[in-house]
């Protein structure tokens, strides 16, 4: 008979079960035990059903390939143990995350029975989707202040070139301007930017002076 398997082995560092169930299937009668915990996570009272593979299938969740039912059937076809990470859609609508770990007991080459356990770590899921919910706001709060960052270093550019004056300045300007209209700095910028790039009248010496400077960037050895 082989050793039953530590049920929270299985578990990531760190990470605590809210609760943990035995289950036995003994394979030559078909017929399955499950502790009180087990029930409760299918969303059942103990003992008001008699469980089995069709239960487990049931409720298994749909996106989750394979399924539950197929893991224990493997099983009990190869008589290896395993472990695997699963969703249960239970019977009270809710959605329990949880880990089973099963170890196969053989009598002449063939399983006669599987058991081991059910960890549910339906919180801990939850603790870490919120926390991935919390990164990803941050992610997109950094991805908005980099394109208003963008924005304003595009301003300041703007603001060197016409005045002939270094960033610091350039920023100077910008935030002088934006105090006395009391606009947001970012509203300027982009305001400023939308101003140069579609303009009333073109700025011609402008375009001329910038395509000269260009053109004496391009050839550098002349200058030598």
């Amino acid at each position: 008979m082989s050793t039953k398997p530590d049920p929270l082995s299985a578990l990531p560092a760190g990470q605590s079960a809210d609760q943990v169930g035995m289950y036995h299937w003994d394979v030559l009668s078909d017929t399955w035990s499950w502790s009180s915990e087990i029930y409760l996570m299918y969303g059942y009272q103990p003992g008001s059903v008699t469980p089995d593979l069709g239960i487990v299938a049931k409720h298994g969740h749909p996106a989750d390939r394979p399924g539950l039912a197929d893991v224990f059937t493997r099983a009990r076809r190869t008589g290896q143990p395993f472990s695997c990470q699963q969703r249960i859609a239970a019977a009270d609508d809710s959605t329990r995350a949880v880990v089973v770990v099963g170890d196969v007991d053989t009598t002449d080459g063939s399983a006669s029975a599987v058991h081991g356990y059910y960890v549910d770590l339906t919180s801990a899921r939850l603790r870490e989707a919120e926390h991935l919910s919390e990164l990803a706001g941050e992610a997109a709060g950094l991805q908005r202040a980099m394109a208003s960052r963008a924005t304003i270093e595009q301003a300041k550019g703007m603001i060197m070139f016409a005045y002939g004056c270094d960033s610091a300045r350039a920023f100077d300007i910008l935030i002088g301007t934006s105090q006395r209209a009391n606009i947001k700095l970012r509203e300027l910028a982009e305001g400023l930017v939308a101003a140069v790039q579609e303009p009333d009248e073109q700025p011609e010496r402008a375009r001329e002076y910038l395509e000269a400077v260009l053109t004496r960037l391009a050839r550098p050895s002349e200058d030598v």
